[in-house]
């Protein structure tokens, strides 16, 4: 709920001045606003650890992120994690094979792909039920798992207007996944968020 997790907390120096931190309150009014939100931002823009934080921090929970391998899972839940200053597995938790980090209570939750996968084919529209924002993260790594996951979210949004979905990636064609997204919602825009990296930031301002 907003107010319960505080912003910044457990944050360092470093990750409070990351550009994605920025655009936090243009990204959660996205968020709430349309029902598909892209975000691009460059590497080194903190998108993977702290979209899910300012979601959380605004009550946009609980909030499922997927990422296309088991190592990134484990560390990027693990930075959650500490940000949070909470112990992995309760507020903050992972699944990736026959290990599920995960509570009732876990208010993020990181998986891979294909774990996600094998969730909606078991029990459907309710693997994503639960959620409030699904956030397919580095959507440009395509595989055939990811690629299903991508249709079966599209068809179960169709079903339940709640969920909202955010697509994260540094290099990804968005322009094709505003044209698969557009019929979610007439009412609604496909809305483009570009993050710039610290690198490029500091790039632009040292041109005369």
């Amino acid at each position: 709920m907003p107010g319960e997790v505080s912003e910044f907390r457990g944050l360092d120096m470093a990750e409070r001045m990351l550009p994605v931190r920025r655009y936090k309150t243009r990204i959660v009014d996205k968020v709430r606003l349309n029902r598909v939100t892209l975000i691009y931002a460059e590497t080194g823009s903190g998108k993977s650890s702290q979209v899910p934080q300012m979601l959380l921090e605004e009550g946009l929970a609980p909030i499922l992120c997927t990422q296309p391998r088991r190592l990134a899972v484990m560390a990027i839940a693990k930075h959650v994690a500490k940000d949070l200053n909470c112990t992995l597995g309760e507020l903050v938790g992972y699944q990736i094979g026959q290990l599920n980090m995960t509570t009732s209570k876990s208010q993020i939750v990181f998986k891979t792909a294909g774990i996600l996968l094998e969730d909606l084919r078991a029990s459907g529209i309710a693997a994503l039920s639960s959620y409030k924002v699904v956030i397919l993260d580095e959507v440009h790594e395509r595989s055939v798992e990811s690629d299903l996951v991508l249709c079966c979210v599209k068809q179960f949004m169709l079903r339940n207007s709640r969920i909202r979905l955010v697509l994260m990636s540094a290099t990804a064609d968005f322009n094709k996944y505003e044209e698969y997204f557009k019929e979610i919602s007439r009412d609604e825009r496909v809305e483009v968020i570009a993050i710039p990296s610290i690198v490029s930031q500091l790039q632009q301002a040292m041109l005369p």
